[in-house]
């Protein structure tokens, strides 16, 4: 009787780990590529680059250029392909 409640015992702890088991590993996805791009035509494309359309040049460049976790984006740029801003920046003055 004592064996049997031994081998119950054992099998309560080993059952939850052999649940968990990853049986469709299959079916994972990994990403070994850079997540921040900016995408065109189905194409990715990393921050700097330049493209033309409709006789107008656009960047890849951060929304948000002072966070440097900020999201790439089209942008306008100069003929230069320097991103040029469209909104001016937000301050706070304090008097």
């Amino acid at each position: 009787m004592r064996k049997l409640t031994l081998t119950a015992f054992g099998v309560m702890l080993i059952a939850p780990q052999l649940l968990a088991l990853d049986t469709n590993h299959k079916k994972s996805v990994f990403i070994d590529q850079p997540t921040d791009v900016c995408w065109y035509q189905g194409q990715q494309y990393s921050e700097g680059s330049l493209i033309k359309q409709f006789d107008m040049l656009f960047a890849c460049a951060k929304k948000l250029p002072r966070q440097n976790n900020s999201r790439l984006v089209w942008v306008k740029a100069n003929a230069s392909g320097v991103p040029i801003k469209l909104d001016p920046e937000r301050t706070i003055r304090v008097k």
